[in-house]
């Protein structure tokens, strides 16, 4: 079975991504800070039949999103395509 690991993964896009690649046979391996949110999109991909998987992890931890994909890679038997589109806030920092 081919794999994606979609970073960043949000309602729109990584959704969107997910939702594409998952129809075509893929398994989907989510990640992103937010482990509720990721939760939910895995839910509406496992009602649309595509195998899903949540890795929380922050984008800007090294080491959690290099054990996220760790992780997703020994759950799906290997990563074959990597998206990354993670969006930072449109907030200026404190």
């Amino acid at each position: 079975m081919t794999s994606i690991a979609i970073i960043g993964a949000g309602p729109q896009l990584g959704l969107s991504i997910a939702r594409t690649f998952g129809a075509q046979g893929f398994d989907v391996a989510l990640i992103s800070r937010n482990r509720a949110k990721l939760d939910n999109l895995v839910a509406q991909l496992a009602a649309e039949g595509i195998n899903a998987a949540a890795f929380p992890a922050d984008v800007l931890d090294r080491d959690a999103l290099t054990q996220a994909l760790k992780d997703a890679a020994a759950q799906f038997g290997g990563i074959d395509v990597l998206e990354y589109s993670p969006v930072g806030s449109l907030a200026p920092p404190l």
